[in-house]
This record gives C-alpha cells, sequence and structure tokens, in this order.
C-alpha cells in the first residue's frame, strides 16, 4: 500500500474538516483516531449563531463563516447520505433588562441577524427575547461517525492509539487532538459539563440559550449546558457542574424535568483564543489545526480549507 500524502491525528471537528478538505483535492489521507467516548467533539452541543455572549456581539468573521460551513456540511450530506446539519431558528430569552436594553442599542448593528420573537409560556422569560433567524445546529456525532464510515470505505480511516512522537511515513503528519499537552501548543483549555435531560410536555424544536443553551434531541428529550471551569482538565462530571446547570435549567424553565445523562470534556481552546493552524516551525513536515473552542462546528470547515491551502 503507498504512503498516504497526510496523515491526521484524529477524528473530531478539526481531524474530520480536514480530512474532507483533502479528499476533495484528490489527496490521499489516512485519520488515525483513539475513539475515545470522552473527546470535545464528541460532547459538542453543534450551535451555530451569528449573536453570542452578554454583550450580543455578532460572531467573529460571520460573513464568511456561516456560508462556508452551510456549503461545507451540505456537500457531506451528500457524500454520505446522512442527515446532521439541521438550519432552524434559535431563541434568545433576555436574562435581564440590561441586556433586553443592550440588545436595543445594538439594534442598527444586528440588522438582518435577528428579529423579535413571543417567548412561549414555558419559559420564564419577563423581558422578552429576539429570534435569529439564520442559525444552525450540527449533530456532531452523527456527522463524525458518517464520516468515519466514509473515509473507513476508502481505506483512509485507522483506529488507533496515537503516539505523535513516533515517525510516520508520509509527507505531512497534521496533529488535529484537540487539548494534548504533548502538541507543543499554549493552551487556555477549558472544562464543560452537558446534561441530558427529559422535560414532559416541552416540545420546542428550536436552541434556546439564557446564560445556559437548550437544544432538542427529540421525543422530549434535551441536552443542556454548558459549564466553563479550568481545574481540573478531565473529563469526569462533577456534582457541582450539574448543580450549575440545573439551577439555571430551573430559572428557565418552568416545567418539571429529569436529568437522563450527565458527561463532561475539555474544550481545546489555546491562549490566543483564536485558531491554530500551520507547518510546526520546528518539524516542517508536521502541523496543527487546533483551538476551536466551543464553535468549532462553524469554525472547522473554513479553517480546514485555509490550512489545505496553505499546505
Amino acid at each position: 500500500m503507498p504512503s498516504p500524502d497526510f496523515v491526521i491525528l484524529g477524528q473530531g471537528l478539526a481531524g474530520t474538516a480536514l480530512a474532507w478538505q483533502l479528499l476533495r483535492r484528490r489527496r490521499s489521507v489516512l485519520v488515525i483516531d483513539a475513539e475515545r467516548a470522552d473527546s470535545a467533539s464528541r460532547l459538542a452541543a453543534g450551535l451555530v449563531t451569528p449573536v453570542t455572549g452578554k454583550r450580543l456581539a455578532k460572531s467573529w468573521r460571520w460573513d464568511e463563516l456561516y456560508p462556508a460551513a452551510v456549503a461545507f456540511y451540505r456537500a457531506r450530506e451528500a457524500d454520505t447520505g446522512a442527515d446532521f446539519f439541521h438550519q432552524r431558528p434559535a431563541l434568545r430569552v433576555f436574562a435581564s433588562e440590561g441586556e433586553r436594553d443592550e440588545y436595543h442599542r445594538r439594534a442598527d448593528m444586528l440588522h438582518g441577524l435577528v428579529r423579535p420573537a413571543d417567548v412561549p409560556a414555558c419559559f420564564d422569560a419577563p423581558f422578552g427575547g429576539f429570534e435569529m433567524p439564520d442559525a444552525a445546529r450540527l449533530d456532531v456525532p452523527r456527522y463524525l461517525d458518517a464520516s468515519r464510515e466514509y473515509f473507513r470505505a476508502r481505506g483512509a480511516y485507522l483506529k488507533a492509539e496515537v503516539d505523535p512522537r513516533q515517525p510516520f511515513d508520509a509527507a505531512t503528519v497534521i496533529d488535529c487532538r484537540g487539548f494534548a499537552p504533548d502538541t507543543g501548543l499554549r493552551f487556555n483549555a477549558a472544562k464543560g459539563e452537558v446534561l441530558t435531560v427529559r422535560v414532559p410536555g416541552l416540545s420546542e424544536p428550536r436552541v434556546v440559550h439564557r446564560g445556559i443553551w437548550l437544544s432538542p434531541v427529540g421525543h422530549e428529550l434535551y441536552r443542556v449546558g454548558a459549564t466553563y471551569t479550568h481545574d481540573p482538565l478531565d473529563a469526569s462530571p462533577t456534582p457541582e457542574g450539574r448543580a450549575e446547570i440545573e439551577a439555571k435549567l430551573r430559572a428557565l424553565l418552568k416545567l418539571s424535568f429529569e436529568v437522563i445523562e450527565h458527561r463532561a470534556a475539555v474544550r481545546p481552546v489555546v491562549d490566543a483564543g483564536y485558531p491554530v493552524f500551520g507547518r510546526d516551525p520546528a518539524h516542517p513536515r508536521r502541523a496543527h489545526l487546533n483551538g476551536l473552542g466551543s464553535k468549532g462546528s462553524l469554525l472547522a470547515p473554513f479553517f480546514a480549507e485555509q490550512l489545505v491551502a496553505l499546505l
């Protein structure tokens, strides 16, 4: 078997997008992944929203990133025959009178990205809210699984534990393993915890935001998250994380709920807060795509294409 042009370490959001972009250019690829259930990508909510944060800011480089993501994921659905990218409005509920006032102050800046919305009575929303029509949700596990099967069928995938120091018989090795101290990158990683809950009587099809996000799974199941902590950086759920999410959900939702699952993972945020990609200066045959953080579903397609163009 001839050596691949590229070996990609890690089949999360970064590695998967990179493999697709290379295959589109008819380059030979081998993706190697340990298939860890606690990877950050496996826990990712896959949320894509044009307005974010307490200050209701327009998402960074939205006008470039969103069209690239839509085109990329629609093409991957066509390639795999799977359905995993859902374009649907998202609802943002104001947490305070001040947040509502900030929304009105930013009306000109947010024009075309938001619109008025009536908040359903099942949510505690004394200050109202707004809708983001150009929002989306990537079903990340389904996307990763469909991509993996596509790669495997073409001899481009291998399940294995990876030692990045070992030599690989490839022109370039690209490290996409997310948070890993041996990458040589300066991480400012954050642990995130997420609950899956059952909410009898709730049939909200949109993702709802107010301090937390509530994302529909189906059959009265919703995922809720997420926490942000820096110590310890591990994938172990904590009572404190669960209590924080439950308290915020009770403040948002007037209905009772039952916790079905509680999971945690570490987000690969780098020190600068932006994605890192390019060749390793000390090892020219190695490269990185990392640091996608909590917006990996939006960022991965665009920056994977940028890295492939560079390589």
